[in-house]
């Protein structure tokens, strides 16, 4: 009987714990108004909805391995996995506290019935910029019959200022990236499987992700790349999102357009099917997941509502939807273990 693991990613929007909780001051003072009336009956109706929608995948079993990015702390990790009981599951997670000005960091959720992931084998690689920003996230997920999956987690700066002002650190996020998957290929050779997902603030087709990471569509490419002189192939990744936005699906609805910010790659080794192979891998929108005005349906935040003329508080999506779950959709991808 094949073994065949779901494995998504998703950005859940601004997860944060309630008002009062121990934060830095400038932490306080960056993340503001969007902190007021964070509270435990907001923050449990919050963690409540993210956890039915994890709960749903894979036919109602939750996934295997989450990556997730705008998590606040441990306690809400904790929280979230609490709320995924009923799934019968046991997860545990992987969490990096960064030095984000928000605070919103990468995490892992996993079965450890089904993963031991190593502590002494969690790595982070720092973006060096200016200001703090999220790290890149590694674990080494051992399964069962000993195989070995190394995922790299990523929430690249943001568009702020501009898409193409903001370019730079992108391709320095890249940069990082691909130098750390030659890395691993040095320490553990070419035919390691690694997986990289994330939200990427940047689409398949722009140059951070194709000409910096290496990203592309084309698997002749990849099975085709050429050796360097320390014997290490050129790290090339198959981005498995592309025929997404060939079809026009997205995760992120921004001025009425689909982005698909957010994406999973392979590298050569998966491609060549050496430990796993890729059986599928898509947006996943769950009509649930989306409102009445075809965009992914957000939470917000309690300090954004927005009044009537009576002065009532009106729910309106994208600052505060009580209902909602994340201004992002996810992506999952199906993994077959060889």
């Amino acid at each position: 009987m094949e073994t065949v693991y779901y494995i998504a990613w998703w950005n859940l929007e601004n997860l944060l714990d309630v008002e009062d909780a121990p934060r830095p001051e400038w932490r306080t003072r960056k993340i503001g108004r969007y902190l007021q009336g964070w509270n435990e009956q907001v923050l449990d109706r919050k963690i409540s909805n993210l956890a039915s929608v994890l709960a749903e995948m894979n036919n109602g079993t939750g996934p295997d391995i989450a990556g997730v990015c705008e998590v606040e702390n441990e306690r809400l990790l904790s929280l979230l996995t609490e709320k995924l009981a009923p799934t019968g599951r046991t997860y545990a997670y992987v969490h990096h506290a960064s030095f984000d000005k928000r605070g919103i960091d990468i995490a892992f959720l996993y079965d450890k019935d089904l993963f031991n992931v190593p502590q002494d084998l969690i790595f982070t690689v720092r973006l060096h910029k200016r200001s703090a920003t999220r790290d890149l996230l590694q674990a080494e997920f051992h399964t069962r019959r000993g195989n070995s999956l190394i995922i790299i987690a990523n929430h690249w700066p943001s568009r702020t200022g501009g898409q193409y002002e903001s370019e730079p650190f992108r391709i320095m996020a890249a940069e990082t990236l691909s130098y750390w998957l030659y890395q691993i290929a040095e320490k553990r050779g070419n035919d390691q499987p690694v997986l990289v997902m994330g939200d990427f603030n940047d689409e398949p087709f722009n140059r951070s992700i194709t000409d910096y990471a290496l990203s592309t569509a084309n698997i002749r490419q990849i099975r085709n790349a050429k050796k360097d002189h320390n014997g290490i192939f050129t790290p090339y990744l198959l981005n498995l999102l592309w025929n997404e936005m060939a079809d026009g699906k997205g995760t992120l609805l921004y001025q009425g357009k689909w982005s698909l910010l957010d994406q999973i790659m392979v590298n050569r080794a998966i491609v060549l099917n050496k430990g796993f192979t890729v059986l599928s891998a898509g947006v996943y929108d769950h009509p649930d997941l989306i409102s009445n005005r075809h965009a992914p349906m957000a939470f917000g935040a309690p300090g954004k509502t927005t009044k009537d003329k009576n002065r009532n508080p009106k729910e309106f999506l994208g600052r505060y939807w009580p209902k909602g779950y994340s201004d992002h959709l996810p992506v999952v991808v199906l993994l077959k273990e060889n």
